[in-house]
């Protein structure tokens, strides 16, 4: 049997340990609704939303610079160094910013602990950062599965022993750290605390420079994050409790998914980077068609299946509560698809070092969101929120595929099966109620 080969085995360790991450979720996430009242629920919700939103900020592009430089800096040393001094820079300015985010439900500590959460996070861990540089994506998903593993039982437990949300953190934390520590004493990130010092043939940029570079990339994320992000804040901020705990429980199940579809375009992002420095078309073209097709046969059946069974499903269970939750997860299925999609758009805007670009695309798909969501009329708050995604990734959608377009960098986006495929399942929503 044919072994699998570095692209297949760095696809099938990202996106797997992805996969298996989104189920732990999923399971504590169910339990969480069923232990906690509407407010400590919606709490809850709102912490995690806030946490991916402060650890896209503590990176701020500074994940897709160390990666760059890791891969040819024969100091790697200094690369740890720079990052982490870009890292505290922007995790301390995020959190002054996204103080001023609406936070009915959580509370000032419960803030202060989902920024240190977010500080420690996998996607802010410049250990990763090194293991992703040498395409060791297969460690790197062993020590975060594990951890996540660990972090996901010891919440669950300590719900089940009735803690409140500031404990949830902490425990949270506590993995984090432990993943961090056990990260620094592998084998394979030694390098990182080498004293030998060569000389560097491609010397790093100063401090200054490199906030500079980084952060067109870290807008970009940081407002791709919040559009993700921004129907769950405009509930916290305009609704109740019980929305939020509704709306956030369907759109955490349906979201959590698509870290598959990001292990598929992070494990393909160095290939297709080298293709577009040689700028060999045909690869580029393949790459780019590749990824985008194998979401599109991962993820359409996924849609159309959370369509078709989301409300039969949750009839199994004698919570009213779960009901409506799978209403809503239906009308969020295309946005789902569209989301994955918009996923690998946006890293091939990077690729290509289109960052301003992207930044650009992304303000009026929160436009359009944000009117939808809150100019909503006779629709309830949830519903509305699911449309407004929806509506909100399509506009992103047409704005990527514009740009690439107007750049003649649109080779490979397969956009017949793209149009098809949501206007399908739109389709079949419209069938199905």
């Amino acid at each position: 049997m044919k072994m699998p080969g570095r692209f297949g085995r760095n696809v099938i360790s990202n996106a797997g340990g992805n996969a298996i991450h989104g189920a732990l979720q999923i399971v504590l996430l169910f339990v969480l609704f069923q232990l906690l009242d509407d407010t400590g629920c919606a709490a809850f919700i709102t912490a995690t939303y806030l946490i991916g939103l402060l650890e896209m900020a503590s990176d701020f592009g500074g994940r897709l610079w160390a990666v760059r430089e890791f891969s040819v800096s024969t100091t790697p040393r200094s690369v740890l160094s720079q990052s982490l001094r870009c890292k505290l820079f922007y995790t301390l300015a995020s959190a002054v910013l996204f103080y001023l985010l609406p936070r009915n439900t959580l509370s000032a500590s419960g803030f202060m602990l989902s920024v240190l959460v977010a500080a420690t996070q996998p996607g802010t861990d410049p250990f990763l950062w090194f293991l992703r540089a040498k395409e060791r994506l297969d460690a790197e998903a062993v020590v975060v599965l594990i951890s996540r593993v660990v972090m996901a039982l010891s919440m669950i437990t300590a719900a089940v022993l009735g803690c409140d949300l500031e404990a949830l953190l902490v425990i949270w934390l506590t993995c984090n750290m432990l993943r961090m520590l056990t990260e620094s004493r592998l084998s394979v990130v030694r390098p990182l605390f080498d004293g030998n010092v060569t000389k560097n043939a491609h010397p790093l940029k100063t401090f200054g420079s490199t906030i500079a570079a980084t952060f067109p990339v870290g807008a970009g994320l940081v407002l791709v994050c919040l559009f993700q992000r921004a129907t769950p804040f405009l509930l916290e901020a305009f609704a109740t409790p019980r929305d939020i705990k509704i709306y956030g429980t369907a759109f955490k199940l349906v979201n959590t998914s698509g870290l598959i579809a990001t292990g598929v375009f992070v494990s393909s992002f160095a290939l297709l980077a080298k293709a577009i420095e040689s700028n060999d078309l045909k690869t580029i073209k393949a790459i780019i068609r590749r990824k985008l097709m194998l979401v599109t046969i991962v993820f359409l059946p996924v849609c159309v299946l959370g369509i078709l069974f989301s409300v039969p499903v949750s009839g199994m269970f004698a919570h009213r509560g779960l009901g409506e939750v799978a209403q809503i997860m239906v009308l969020l299925m295309p946005g789902l698809y569209l989301s994955c999609i918009n996923m690998g758009l946006k890293y091939t805007l990077n690729a290509y070092a289109l960052n301003w670009h992207d930044v650009a695309a992304v303000v009026p798909g929160i436009a359009v969101l944000t009117l939808v969501t809150v100019f909503h009329g006779s629709l309830s708050w949830q519903v509305a929120a699911a449309v407004g995604w929806g509506l909100g990734e399509a506009t992103l959608l047409v704005a990527r595929l514009g740009l690439l377009w107007q750049q003649r960098k649109h080779r490979g986006v397969p956009v017949g099966v793209i149009l098809g495929s949501v206007a399908a399942l739109m389709l079949m929503i419209v069938v199905s109620r």
